[in-house]
Formats: C-alpha cells, structure tokens, sequence
C-alpha cells in the first residue's frame, strides 16, 4: 500500500498538470468531506467551506507556480523506477509489437510525428476551458443588456432603503423591471441591483417584502461575486467532476442562506408557497450568471429545509468566517509546495547492468541504443519518451558522445533548457553532480543563462562550487556570458564571488619561437593570458559586462 501511494505520488509530480490535478482533488475532498459532517450547521457555514474550498483550488495553479519547492524524497525501490525494469531481456522489448514500435520511433530521427498524448490532453483541456469561457461571457452580456433595459421601478425605493438597513446592506441597491425576467435575480458587484419581473407591481406587500430581503441577503454577502469566482473554478477545471459537485452544493446553500435571512421575519409555509409560486413560471432561458430565487431542480431541498424546525439557521459569524479562510488558505499552501522526488538507489555495477550496454573500469556505462535515444529526448524534452525509455531499460545517468561531444541526459536537457526534462529526470533518480568534461548541469545550465533550471537544480542537490576541468564553476560562466539574473541567483545561495581557477597551460608555435599561453575557455569566449587566474569578476570584466561587474563589486567581489 505505501509503495503504490509512493508510486503515485511520484507519477503526480513528473507533469506540473498532473500535479496540480492531484492536489486539485485532494483538497476538493477534504472540503466536500468537511462539508458533510457539518450537514446540521447553518447553511451560511456550509457556503462558506464550498466558497473556501473551491477559492483554495481556483488559486492552486498560481501557488504552485511562484512558491518554492519542497521536496518529499521517495526510496526508487518503492517507485516504479525499479531494478527489475532495467534488468529487462532485450528480447522482450525487441519482439513485444509496441516495444519494438517504440524502440524504432525513439532510435531513427523523424521529420515528424503525430502530437505527443499530453499534448492531446492540453490541447483538449484548453479547447473546452475556452468553450465555456465563451458560454460565460455570452451569459454576462445577456445579463447586462436586460440590467441596461430594465426600467427603474421608482416605487420601490423607500421600501428598499428600510429593508437595506434592516438587512446591513450599506450600498445602495436599484430595483429595475422587465419583462423578460421570470423571477427575482440579483447581479453586479459594486453597483448591485435587484431584477424583478414587471408583475412585480402587482405582488402584495408580503411577496415583495420577502422577494427584496432574499436578494438583499445576497447582496450583503458577496454572493455574485463568489458566484463568477466558483464559475472560474469550473471553467478551469472543467473536466473534474468534483468541481461541479461543489459548484452545484455551492449554489443551493447560497439560497438556502438567503432563505434563512427572510424565515427570521416571515412565516415559514408562507415563504415555501412563494417559492413554488414562482418556480413554477421560471424559464429555462433563465440567465445562468445571476443568482435567482427559485430554482427547480434546488427547490424541493430549499422547501424541505424550510419545514424543518431541527434546521440550524442565521449568518455565519466573524470567528467561522476567519477559520475557514484560514484553513483552507493553509491546506493550499502546504499542498502546493510539495513534490515528491525519486532518491537515487544506490546499486553495484553488476546489479545495473543492462543488456546490450557495455561498462568502463571506472564503472561508467558506455552508451546502448537506449541511452543514446534517451540523450537525444532529453535535448527535446519530450516526457514521454524520456519516461518510457527509462521503463524498458535505459540508464538516467549514462554518459554518451554526442556529435563528439560527451553528454548525459540531465546535462543535455539542461543545456537545452528543457525545465521539464530536467525535473523528470531528477525525480528519476538523475545524479545532478554527474560531470563531462564541459561541465556538470548546473554548471551548462548557467552558461546558457536558464534560471529556473539553475533553482532546481540546486534544490536538488548540485554543488554550487563544482568546477570542470578548466577550473571554472557555474558563477564563472554565468558572469562570463552575462547573465545577470542566474550570477544574483549563485551569490544568493552561496557562491563565492571570490572563487579563483587556474587556467590551463597551453603551448603555442609562432613562427621559429615558441610561447607558453594560459588558456580560458568559457562558452562563446576564448582568451589566451599568460600566468592569470580567472575569477567571476575578471571573466565579467573581459565580458564588458557592467552589470555583473557592478553587482560583484557590491557582493564583495576583489580584483
């Protein structure tokens, strides 16, 4: 059991998608959940935890974007990254029809190929956010232009100015007529307005009375506005059924507390009939963006709790109000952050031994055609053949060359840039401080400027002060290239802006003379100085890059 929650944890964090439909659900249940047990409690408590909770997921995305990550390390034993995967038969993956298929689709270049499924699955998941946004926006301009034609119903003021200060409503609040609208409807935020239909002038004092103090209550409470922002939640996750759950018990304990707003001044059967009265003639061309005073397939929960006199009715108090808010706004929070990670499993070199690859004395494994597929997807950054290939069998921390040049996968990808590919194949088990002769990933990442890569990296476990062969380490070739953002990114988490590396001698034949040079290489620069040693500041310098200067020399930077 704890295996296969680990397993699923992990899987839930390889995709920023996925991740944040996992916790999406999480926190849905927990408040739905919540929302239950509190079945005898006042109908305004009960909205209040649907408004929280769904407000905590609407927010998740954005959460999760900018907070900083906190890791969960899971053991590789007990993820799907197994050792019994990388022991594979090579038979089994060359005659199965869909590993063979794989295998040929990973190891030959293609000039193209059919969207990848979590393309699919974006593409769809904005396609449909995008319908309903416009079924939204059709709905709030049918909603505005019948606000625009109602006529002011002047009649009506002095009793809505009596009943507004009998129901701590302090705004002002307009009650329009038209013909179009069936029932009573409240809409608008900072100018709100009551829509009634133009029989309205005919109702008798009670109806009004109680039609006004159920729209007023809705008023006072904020309920359109919390409305749009629960439709929100719906649009972007439209496809989850939960989200509608909530959305829908979102919507009947917002009448209900209206409801109950109007039985503390009215008798309670009266106030029942009324609802059905009115029921009775809704519309189905009802506007969905407005908050209505019966609705049909609500109303015989709304009447049933009405007749019952067990019912725990009133507004919920400031002390409700606040540990809800609190809660939820701390569940998110602690939800958000956390990303669960493979920890590399420490193995022998005969224990990973994988079939049709070969191993150096020193242990390192030179590449097989899986490894050198897996290199090349992780300079693409395409997750799902990185995640199949490391299924059947290759090595996440294979070293191959490349065009003559030897990489490994987490260094292709983040030299690529590929923030994605990077964070899978840590989560896999990738050591950040494997190390070519051009560098580590931290070390590539920060020559070509990538910041966020730099971050996770780091997070993860590089070290800052790793230095290649020439000597130079991340700080130095950040400053090098000019990258602003990733050399404060360094300093910040601790790199020595004094770092200093010996250049690399080297002989250079000039006519009948000969002369002994010191060569520093940094991406895109190559100068020959005799008996110097480079630093972060001087590398900056010969850069012209003025900023980085500037911002060494206030860190602390000597020359």
């Amino acid at each position: 059991m704890t295996s296969t929650i680990s397993e699923v944890a992990v899987a839930l964090g390889r995709l920023i998608e996925l991740s944040i439909l996992g916790k999406a659900t999480i926190i849905l249940v927990i408040g739905l959940t919540v929302v239950m047990l509190f079945r005898r409690a006042r109908a305004s408590v009960r909205h209040l935890l649907l408004a929280a909770t769904l407000a905590a997921v609407l927010i998740l995305p954005l959460i999760i974007l900018v907070a900083p990550e906190v890791t969960i390390g899971v053991s590789a034993s007990q993820s799907s990254e197994s050792t019994d995967l990388r022991m594979a038969a090579p038979s089994v993956i060359l005659t199965a029809p869909t590993g063979a298929g794989f295998l040929s689709r990973a190891t030959e270049s293609a000039p193209w190929s059919l969207p990848s499924w979590m393309t699919i699955i974006r593409t769809v998941w904005l396609a449909g956010a995008l319908l309903l946004l416009a079924q939204l926006a059709v709905d709030l301009r049918r909603l505005y232009r019948t606000r625009r034609e109602g006529m002011l119903w002047m009649e009506s003021r002095e009793l809505m100015q009596w009943l507004a200060g009998e129901c701590g409503v302090r705004r002002k609040v307009e009650v329009l007529l038209h013909e179009d609208i069936p029932g009573p409807l409240t809409c608008g935020i900072w100018r709100p307005v009551i829509l009634l239909p133009d029989e309205a002038c005919e109702w008798n004092e009670a109806d009004l009375r109680r039609a006004l103090v159920h729209e007023l209550e809705h008023v006072r409470r904020g309920d359109w506005a919390i409305q749009l922002a629960a439709r929100a939640t719906c649009i972007l996750y439209w496809f989850h059924p939960l989200v509608w759950v909530a959305f829908r018990w979102l919507s009947l304990e917002a009448e209900r507390a209206a409801d109950d707003a109007v039985v503390r001044s009215a008798e309670h059967t009266e106030y029942a009939d009324q609802l059905v009265s009115l029921a009775r003639r809704l519309s189905k061309a009802q506007a969905q963006s407005a908050l209505g005073m019966a609705n049909r397939s609500d109303l015989s929960a709304r009447v049933s709790a009405l007749l019952d006199d067990s019912q725990r009715r009133g507004r919920a108090g400031r002390l409700a109000t606040a540990s809800a808010l609190s809660v939820a706004g701390l569940l998110v929070l602690t939800l958000a952050p956390v990303h669960a990670v493979t920890l590399p499993m420490k193995q022998t070199t005969a224990s990973t031994q994988t079939p049709g690859s070969q191993r150096t004395v020193t242990g390192e494994r030179v590449g097989s055609g899986l490894d050198r597929a897996l290199v090349r997807a992780a300079g693409d950054g395409d997750i799902l053949v990185i995640d199949e290939l490391l299924r059947v069998g290759a090595d996440v921390n294979c070293t191959i060359e490349v065009n003559g040049v030897a990489s490994s996968p987490l260094i292709r990808a983040a030299r690529g840039g590929q923030l994605d590919a990077v964070r899978l194949l840590l989560d896999r088990g990738a050591d950040p401080n494997l190390a070519v002769w051009e560098g580590s990933a931290l070390i590539l990442a920060a020559a070509e400027g990538y910041v966020d890569i730099v971050s996770l990296l780091l997070d993860r476990g590089a070290s800052i002060d790793q230095a290649t062969k020439f000597g130079d380490n991340a700080l130095h070739r950040a400053s090098a290239n000019g990258y602003l953002e990733v050399v404060k990114l360094l300093v910040a988490r601790g790199a020595d802006v004094n770092a200093r590396a010996q250049a690399v001698a080297t002989t250079v034949i000039v006519g009948k003379s000969t002369m002994n040079l010191i060569e520093v290489k940094t991406d895109g620069m190559i100068q020959s100085k005799q008996g110097e040693w480079k630093t972060p500041l001087g590398v900056a310098a010969s850069g012209r890059h003025r900023d980085i200067v500037a911002f060494l020399l206030a860190s602390g930077a000597r020359e």
